[in-house]
């Protein structure tokens, strides 16, 4: 008996598409900008950037007290809280089909598609390589306190 007819023959796998590059360089944008909301703009508009990490992962400058106040404190608080725990998530998750896109099997892919995927996943290695740095850790532990 022949495998085609056990079924155990599947199809080849369809080459990846411009389409599914801009959804994975459109989820990395979705995945980095509660960190860029939450915790870097309120760092570097609070000048915290001429402090030494240390003092700013200290806690003496909580950033409740600080910039923004009013109706956008609660939603930049709540986008940094989520940044900690979501962003290295989302991060991974484009990264690991990134890489599915350039696994051999789908060579078939236009040159423009292999190098997209290729660039969207250098951007999530060079994000998530910034928030596992020392910088990240300080930043973190200062939007914790």
């Amino acid at each position: 008996m022949s495998a085609v007819a056990q079924g155990t023959v599947s199809a080849p796998p369809r080459p990846v598409g411009r389409r599914r590059v801009a959804l994975l360089a459109g989820s990395t944008v979705l995945a980095v900008a509660p960190y860029l909301a939450g915790i870097l703009v309120p760092y570097y508009v609070n000048d915290l950037d001429v402090l030494p990490l240390a003092e700013v992962s200290s806690g003496a400058y909580d950033p409740k007290d600080l910039w923004p106040q009013g109706p956008l404190a609660g939603l930049t608080q709540l986008a940094g809280l989520l940044a900690i725990s979501l962003t290295p998530l989302g991060l991974l998750a484009v990264l690991t089909a990134a890489l599915t896109g350039l696994a051999p099997r789908r060579r078939r892919s236009a040159p423009v598609v292999t190098a997209g995927l290729a660039l969207v996943a250098l951007s999530c290695l060079a994000a998530l390589a910034f928030y596992f740095s020392p910088m990240g850790a300080a930043l973190m532990s200062w939007r914790l306190d």
